[in-house]
């Protein structure tokens, strides 16, 4: 009875300063969205990233500078606010809900990062294949995220504003001119990686040279909206995507592959310069040592072939 009469009296109190107990149950639901983190990052994260090394067909180079778990892992806090906000006293609710839009835009904007990080993996992984040369995949990979991020930014935006994503989505289709004069060099790239990709015009390791735009060099990187050319002076050139499919340029992917290359230049000789070496002049030559061994050659095969004809009269 001791112990339930100290209890009501503290309640007691606390009700005396509500702020105090609006403070305490913060700081709670804040220590608990610590502890919820650190056990999601310190325990789960790490239990998986141990499995996972020790599977023998994971890369585990892209592994390290790549975490998808751990950005997911970011969601676990969040769900905890949002859940806990409510059972915070005294707080009105506007604050209620303004959190709880707030953290359910956090899991989202996570969600689409994440799956951004992994389109990362996934693209560092394909780009080990002999074939990424030929058919790289970077300039897709961009436009799903671009549509990930949209769509992430309408889900957040309608949290804000409580509608639905398709009830936005029809307010937006009113904007479409408007969309299309913004993404016109998103939509132009598009179908020019399209294209290139399908006509076979590019790809990474080509020497290509683009005078328009002072490109002469390695294509070294195709994304959706560029394409980075190191010259040979080892400077870069960035080239728009669209221009490779609307302006001229040359491939010299057919000289790399022949294994030669023809080279024509005009040589200008003097007719009144053209005679029959003398003596010293040679003489003057072979102070060159690999034309002394040359010129001495060359003497013996005239001096030899020159028997041969004096026996045979």
């Amino acid at each position: 009875m001791e112990q339930l009469a100290f209890i009501q009296n503290i309640q007691d109190w606390s009700d005396q300063y509500p702020w105090l107990e609006m403070l305490t149950s913060l700081s709670i639901l804040i220590l608990l969205a610590f502890l919820a983190n650190f056990i999601a990052k310190q325990v789960v994260v790490r239990g998986i990233r141990q499995l996972i090394s020790k599977m023998k067909f994971v890369n585990h180079e892209i592994f390290a500078q790549h975490s998808v778990i751990r950005r997911i892992s970011n969601i676990v806090p969040a769900i905890v606010i949002m859940n806990g906000i409510i059972t915070v006293p005294h707080l009105s609710e506007k604050v209620i809900v303004f959190v709880q839009m707030a953290a359910q835009a956090f899991i989202f904007l996570t969600i689409a990062l994440a799956i951004s990080e992994f389109l990362s993996i996934f693209n560092l992984v394909y780009q080990r294949n002999p074939k990424s040369k030929n058919k790289p995949i970077k300039g897709y990979l961009q436009l799903v995220k671009l549509i990930i991020f949209i769509v992430c930014g309408l889900m957040i935006l309608g949290t804000f504003l409580k509608k639905d994503v398709f009830t936005l989505l029809a307010g937006f289709g009113a904007m479409a001119a408007v969309l299309m004069l913004v993404f016109q060099n998103t939509i132009l790239s598009l179908v020019a990686s399209v294209q290139i990709s399908s006509y076979d015009m590019v790809r990474i390791g080509d020497w290509i040279e683009m005078p328009s735009l002072n490109a002469d060099g390695d294509v070294i990187d195709m994304s959706l909206h560029t394409i980075t050319v190191q010259n040979f002076d080892k400077t870069l050139t960035t080239i728009p995507t669209n221009k490779l499919v609307t302006d001229t340029f040359k491939n010299w992917r057919g000289m790399a592959y022949a294994g030669a290359r023809r080279i024509k230049r005009s040589i200008f000789i003097d007719q009144s310069s053209v005679h029959f070496m003398t003596p010293a002049e040679q003489q003057k030559l072979k102070e060159f040592l690999l034309l002394d061994q040359y010129l001495n050659s060359k003497h013996n095969e005239l001096e030899s072939f020159n028997q041969q004809l004096s026996n045979q009269s």
